[in-house]
């Protein structure tokens, strides 16, 4: 998020010119104090604020804060918006949830056609929107179309830090396998895992991400003899879960996109799971890197642009952090997959920008290696 309270210089007759072009959020009601973002540009709402203009098109995520007696922020409550070249976007604000909701009257468009208008007069209470981080913004959500929000964001529309979540039955419970071994099993789960004596509980319809599901490594019930096979190489895995985009190859890297700007900017933590399950995934075949070489070239440049912006709590290079490890294991596949090139790009960028290093990147580990064991004749 920017950290640069300094005001924006822009040439005269380019902010003209993006004013003529660019879109503009009303926001209307919003208690003076609330802190207000646009992507990753964050404000303090005073009393002559009533949104931003000149919003470049596409997609942008937009969030609110309300602040307490005390200055203590509540969560991140937000929305994305895929917006058009002059289009005019209305949020009030909602007393009762504190948050942004859409513009509660019986005629919309007359509304946007009054403040169409009237823009001249409402300039001064709207700020401009920073481009000095629009680059970034671009580069994080470049690929990101219309078609992947409208599919990604929640049916509800609105975005929180954590989904809401109900009970639910225990016959809705999603579970493991109903195998003869799970079930003699059940007793010892409950005594290793905690989390099976918690209270069923499932997300509130409308208000999770529509994310496409990432298939596991392993295929549940995997017979033993496979099961080794599908931890070294998962790509009957990847296989699944390109399948999903088979009539848009791009649709992944779009969500993938989407999903960690979710969590960056709206601190969304099923988006950041949604995130590292795709890592995880990907960066555990080579077959898969051998097979679909564009898809893998498209995701290393992602990621270049993403990794840098990880909480420093993912930043630390070492083996007990799960992002390092998979980044690094994607590497490795990257050069036996054929794209060395790649490789060395994500590496360089990753060295100056992170100070990540990958010392012994193709030795052999013996630790991965098989073990093979000699059956008793």
């Amino acid at each position: 998020m920017n950290k640069d309270n300094s005001s924006m210089q822009m040439d005269p007759e380019l902010a003209l010119r993006l004013l003529a072009e660019g879109a503009v959020l009303v926001i209307a009601g919003v208690p003076v104090g609330t802190e207000f973002g646009i992507d990753l540009c964050s404000y303090t709402i005073g009393p002559d604020f009533r949104g931003v203009k000149m919003i470049p098109p596409g997609v942008h995520y937009v969030w609110c804060a309300s602040r307490g007696p005390y200055g203590d922020a509540a969560p991140r409550v937000g929305f994305v918006h895929f917006f058009h070249p002059n289009e005019i976007l209305v949020r009030e604000w909602d007393n009762e949830l504190e948050e942004l909701r859409p513009r509660q009257t019986t005629d919309p468009e007359l509304e946007r056609t009054r403040i169409r208008k009237n823009l001249a007069q409402l300039e001064r209470v709207l700020a401009p929107y920073d481009y000095r981080y629009v680059y970034k913004w671009k580069d994080l959500t470049g690929s990101v179309t219309e078609a992947c929000v409208n599919r990604c964001r929640p049916e509800l529309g609105t975005i929180r830090t954590n989904i809401e979540l109900e009970s639910c039955t225990d016959a809705d419970r999603p579970r493991g396998g109903t195998d003869s071994i799970s079930k003699r099993n059940t007793a010892a789960k409950l005594l290793l895992d905690e989390s099976e004596m918690l209270p069923y509980l499932k997300p509130v319809q409308g208000t999770a991400p529509r994310f496409c599901a990432v298939p596991t490594r392993v295929p549940q019930n995997s017979p033993p003899a496979d099961v080794s096979r599908h931890a070294i190489d998962c790509i009957a895995a990847v296989d699944k879960l390109l399948e999903k985009f088979a009539n848009n190859p791009d649709a992944l890297i779009e969500e993938v996109q989407l999903s960690f700007v979710f969590f960056l900017v709206g601190y969304s933590v099923e988006s950041l799971d949604h995130w590292r399950k795709v890592l995880a995934l990907l960066a555990h075949s080579e077959t898969a890197v051998s097979k679909y070489k564009l898809a893998f070239m498209k995701y290393s440049e992602v990621l270049a642009h993403q990794l840098p912006h990880l909480p420093e709590e993912l930043m630390a290079p070492t083996m007990h952090n799960t992002v390092y490890k998979d980044v690094r294991e994607l590497l490795v596949n990257l050069y036996a997959g054929g794209l060395m090139v790649n490789a060395e790009r994500l590496i360089k960028r990753l060295a100056k920008q992170l100070n990540w290093h990958f010392e012994g990147l193709l030795d052999e580990d013996p630790e991965e290696q098989p073990v093979i064991i000699e059956l008793p004749q």
